[in-house]
C-alpha cells in the first residue's frame, strides 16, 4: 500500500468519524434542561459522584419583570412595555402634553403586580423622556439537605454559587435553591437533585458524560490504529 493511499484513507476515516460524532451526539444534553421555574439547580447534575470533601454548587440566575405604562392627558395609552432587569426607560419622542407614568413590578412569586414607581411630567416641545425606579433586588436561598431531611448547610446572598466543605465520604446529599426579593417575596424551592460524596468513579467521568468518553476512546483508538497501519506500510520492502 502506498504512502499517499494510506494518507488517503486516514484522512477518509477521520472525516467518517467526526461526521459518526455528530450524528450521534444528543445534542439537547448539551443545553442545561430548566428543571422547574427560576432559579433552578445548574451544577451539580442530578446523581453526580464527587471524589473529595469539597464541593461547588451553582444555580440559574431569576430574571425581575417590570411593565412600564405612560399615559396622555386624555388618558390615552402611549407606552406599554415589559421590560428585564431595567431600572430606568427612554421613551420615544412624545408630542407636547401633560403625561401620567407608573411602572409595575412582576413579583417573583406570582402574586399580583406591585407599583413601584410612578408621577406625572409635561413636556413644552417633542422630546423623549427618561423614566427611573428603584431596582427590586434579588437574593438566593441554597440549603443542603442529609438522606433524613435534615439541614447540612444553608446559604443565602446574592451570588449564584456556593462552595460547601467538610462533606462526609459515603454519603448522599440532596440540594436546592430559591429566590427572594426585597419586597419580601419568594420563589417556590427548586426540585431536588443529589449528590454523592467520597465515590471512587473513574475521573474522567467527571469531565466528560458517558457519550463524550465514549467517543473520546473510540477516536483516540482510530488514530493509534491509523498510525500503526501509516509505520508499518512504510517499513514494508518495496
Amino acid at each position: 500500500m502506498t504512502e499517499s493511499r494510506i494518507s488517503w484513507l486516514l484522512r477518509s476515516t477521520l472525516v467518517l468519524y467526526v461526521l459518526a460524532t455528530l450524528a450521534l451526539a444528543p445534542w439537547a444534553e448539551l443545553t442545561p434542561a430548566e428543571e422547574g421555574s427560576d432559579p433552578y439547580p445548574l451544577w451539580p447534575a442530578d446523581g453526580y459522584q464527587h471524589h473529595n470533601s469539597t464541593l461547588r454548587f451553582e444555580w440559574s440566575a431569576l430574571s425581575v419583570e417590570y411593565l412600564v405604562m405612560v399615559f396622555n392627558s386624555t388618558g390615552a395609552e402611549v407606552v406599554n412595555i415589559t421590560l428585564v432587569d431595567a431600572a430606568s426607560y427612554q421613551t420615544k419622542r412624545l408630542v407636547p402634553d401633560y403625561y401620567t407614568w407608573v411602572t409595575w413590578y412582576v413579583p417573583i412569586s406570582g402574586a399580583q403586580s406591585e407599583i413601584v414607581a410612578g408621577g406625572i411630567f409635561s413636556l413644552n416641545t417633542s422630546a423623549k423622556q427618561i423614566l427611573d425606579w428603584d431596582a427590586i433586588n434579588i437574593s438566593y436561598q441554597f440549603r443542603l439537605l442529609a438522606v433524613d431531611g435534615s439541614t447540612v448547610n444553608a446559604h443565602e446572598g446574592d451570588g449564584l454559587r456556593a462552595d460547601v466543605s467538610d462533606l462526609e465520604s459515603g454519603s448522599i446529599y440532596r440540594w436546592q435553591v430559591r429566590a427572594l426579593d426585597s419586597n419580601g417575596h419568594t420563589t417556590d424551592w427548586s426540585l431536588l437533585r443529589s449528590v454523592e460524596v467520597g465515590t471512587t468513579q473513574f475521573l474522567a467521568f467527571e469531565v466528560f458524560s458517558e457519550w463524550e468518553l465514549a467517543l473520546l476512546l473510540t477516536g483516540m483508538i482510530l488514530v493509534v490504529a491509523l498510525q500503526a497501519g501509516v509505520f508499518l506500510a512504510r517499513e514494508e520492502p518495496k
